[in-house]
């Protein structure tokens, strides 16, 4: 690593000192985060077990309601889940799951 010397001429301690201070807040400013956006919440999957115990029926009524089109089902592999988020709007949907 070298040095550099740098020699400052005609300029009062107090100039020199504002300068440094302009020269941080502008640096300061470059630095500064960009504002965080918003981001997307992370999609949390369940089971057809876990959507069965939530409403407290068989898996056979999963099934059912899946076919029905009241739950979407989303398969990875040979499994299936459920998006706890729709499996929860899946409750306030107008008329309920009985068609009411």
């Amino acid at each position: 690593m070298t040095k550099t010397v740098i020699q400052i001429e005609n300029v009062g301690a107090s100039d020199l000192f504002d300068r440094l201070d302009k020269m941080e807040n502008a640096i300061n400013a470059l630095s500064v985060q960009p504002t965080k956006t918003e981001t997307k919440p992370e999609t949390v999957y369940i089971t057809r077990r876990q959507v069965a115990d939530f409403f407290k029926i068989t898996l056979v009524t999963v099934h059912d309601w899946t076919k029905k089109g009241i739950l979407t089902a989303y398969k990875v592999a040979n499994r299936v889940y459920y998006k706890r988020v729709e499996v929860e709007q899946a409750l306030t949907k107008k008329g309920g799951m009985y068609g009411n």
